[in-house]
């Protein structure tokens, strides 16, 4: 008895088409469209165009619409896209490092941003350090076979909407499931079992002989050559060696057994299984359904149904359910419209890339946020950008670990790190005051903090600002290079003289090798004063003809010098004239200012009226005053020094 359900259709185009070709249109192959004709996608092999995979579709109207793209009636549009991006794994970028997850997925991770050894200046604090790469995970490699089991029961002859008869839709899924799994350059053989009443494995070589296992790049072929005939009583694989077979009947059974045969055939160590139905079963009976789902079972194949239109369900079948056949993970789909047959690929032969995480100095890693942000599925790229926490002079490493699973359950990870060297360079004294009469000379030590043995070897540039401007010095080591301990000092010495007094300024500058041009300067002041006073002194000299200094008196009342004629002198470390003025004790008259080697005659006359006038011969001045002489020197920083100068007064 046939075995026919029939439905209405509500999409207008395959949405697995749609998501297929979205897919494709994204990650490579061709995608070619005429006014009138098929609808094919061509994905290129290491074969070049001989090699090429073709899945016919015949488009609805003037337009395939898959995210963006429209395809008009006036011409042929043929869209390119890299299909390198489906292929087994994303290739490896410099600085990067990989491993492969368990179905052959190529998982990877780069820290392109900093370079292994780069360079970093901490400027007196912590400083954080830009870390930017990729992550990547592909799909699978060539290890896996897919059986394709095929409905061609007399039912799916009926009207399946957009896409066609039901048969048409099936075609269009397998197709398309083919292309994606051809192009995802991760199955290695597929096999395609045709059923009603009964079932067929098809040939699935060009070459001679009748092959259960082929090449992805010829399935589509096998598909879309299968037919209903006799008014839908038998169906036919016309590729590559013509079979026929009763179309008058679901038999899951019998489907199950050849698809088991063609598994066995595989050694592939991945297998799956795709078991596509438009009607309940109702042959072959239910012993033989669960024999042959222990025994596929038993392959390890992952096995997906599809119950396809609103006559099939995962259960119900007197014969055997699609629910059942899913083992070792698999999923059976209700798909009610034929035209929203599912994606599988991803469920297939999938990975996932789970997340990125980065460490540093062996820390507790922490997720970094990536653009598109993870999990993504296989195969995909994503880029990070972030910074370190802030890192102290030393050298540091930063890890980014990218984390990944696959379709079988299993999972990896895979790490790159990069050290980087943080520097610091300090300058001691920060500040400092030198008594410029007694120490004319300065000394600035250049710390450079970074990696214990990678301090030393770096030029560092000292100059002079400020009061000294532009003075040199010499440096030790003599190169001006730190040395193993990262020091290096500068010392400089100024002029003895009041114009070196004041603030100098001494800068220091290192500049990075890798990368070149990352400069640190710091810069402490020096203090050059002067706060020593003269020494001041008022000394008998000669009487007005120059010859003779004339004896002190016997009587201690007569004063130091009763003659009253004295030299007055001062010297200072730092000002070579100091000033000289001689102050009266008994009145507030002062003398002066006189230069250092000023000759007086000084009189004291209490009852007189101070007063200052040329002297005789020698002497320079006659300063006749009330009281005692006090006689102050003073240097150009104001520091000044007294001492007493005496003589008696006048006699009554």
């Amino acid at each position: 008895m046939r075995s026919f359900t029939r439905w209405r259709h509500r999409n207008a185009l395959p949405r697995v088409n749609g998501s297929l070709l979205t897919d494709i249109r994204e990650f490579g192959a061709t995608l070619e469209v005429s006014p009138g004709a098929n609808l094919e996608i061509a994905a290129p092999s290491s074969e070049g165009d001989a090699g090429q995979r073709r899945c016919p579709y015949q488009p609805r109207g003037d337009s395939v619409s898959g995210r963006t793209t429209t395809f008009g009636r006036s011409r042929s549009i043929i869209v390119i896209i890299a299909l390198a991006f489906l292929l087994t794994a994303l290739p490896a970028v410099a600085g990067s490092n990989s491993t492969t997850l368990p179905n052959g997925a190529q998982l990877s991770v780069s820290i392109d941003s900093p370079a292994d050894g780069t360079e970093f200046l901490a400027d007196g604090v912590p400083v954080p350090v830009p870390v930017s790469g990729t992550a990547s995970i592909g799909q699978g490699t060539p290890q896996a076979t897919i059986v394709y089991v095929f409905d061609a029961s007399g039912s799916t002859g009926s009207s399946g909407g957009a896409c066609g008869t039901v048969l048409d839709c099936e075609k269009t899924f397998f197709t398309g499931l083919n292309t994606a799994a051809a192009g995802s350059g991760s199955v290695n053989q597929i096999g395609l079992v045709v059923f009603g009443a009964n079932a067929v494995q098809a040939d699935m070589t060009p070459a001679g002989g009748d092959d259960p296992l082929g090449a992805p790049s010829d399935g589509n072929t096998a598909i879309n050559s299968i037919v209903l005939t006799g008014g839908g009583f038998g169906y036919q694989v016309g590729q590559y060696t013509a079979k026929n077979g009763n179309a008058d009947g679901t038999n899951y059974a019998a489907a199950l057994q050849e698809a088991l045969n063609v598994l066995n055939a595989s050694t592939d160590p991945k297998k799956f299984l795709v078991f596509a139905s438009d009607g309940l079963s109702n042959q072959g009976g239910l012993a033989a359904f669960n024999a042959a789902v222990t025994a596929i079972a038993a392959t390890g194949a992952v096995a997906n149904s599809i119950a396809i239109g609103s006559g099939a369900a995962c259960t119900g079948g007197t014969d055997g359910d699609l629910a059942n056949i899913t083992v070792n993970g698999g999923t059976c789909y209700a798909v009610a419209d034929p035209n929203d047959l599912p994606d599988l690929i991803p469920n297939l032969i999938g990975s996932t890339l789970t997340s990125v995480e980065m460490s540093v100095d062996g820390g507790t890693p922490t997720p970094l946020t990536t653009v598109p942000p993870t999990p993504q599925v296989g195969p995909a790229m994503v880029t990070y950008s972030t910074m370190t926490a802030g890192l102290s002079p030393g050298s540091h490493q930063i890890c980014v670990t990218a984390s990944g699973t696959d379709a079988t359950g299993g999972s990896a990870n895979v790490t790159t790190c990069v050290t980087v060297k943080v520097y610091d360079l300090v300058l001691t004294p920060a500040s400092a005051t030198n008594e410029l009469g007694s120490d004319n000379t300065h000394t600035v030590t250049a710390t450079l903090n970074g990696p214990p043995g990678s301090v030393g070897g770096y030029l560092v540039n000292f100059a002079v600002g400020g009061q000294n401007a532009g003075a040199s010095g010499a440096c030790n080591p003599a190169d001006c290079k730190t040395n193993a301990a990262g020091e290096v000092t500068f010392t400089y010495s100024v002029p003895v003289a009041p114009s070196s007094l004041g603030d100098d300024t001494v800068d220091a500058s290192v500049t990075l090798g890798d990368p070149t041009g990352a400069t640190d300067t710091e810069q402490v002041t020096k203090r050059w004063a002067d706060t020593t006073p003269p020494a001041a002194a008022c000394s008998p000299t000669t009487n007005p003809s120059g010859k003779n200094v004339p004896p002190a008196g016997n009587n201690p009342a007569s004063g130091q010098n009763p003659d009253g004629f004295y030299v007055l002198t001062a010297t200072d470390d730092v000002d070579p004239n100091p000033q000289i003025t001689v102050a009266d004790t008994g009145s507030s008259f002062v003398a002066g200012p006189y230069a250092s080697g000023t000759k007086i005659k000084l009189v004291q006359a209490p009852g007189g009226k101070p007063n200052v006038k040329p002297g005789p011969g020698v002497i320079d001045w006659h300063i006749t005053l009330k009281g005692d002489a006090l006689v102050t020197a003073t240097d150009g920083s104001g520091n000044s020094a007294t001492v007493s100068c005496k003589v008696p007064p006048p006699p009554k």
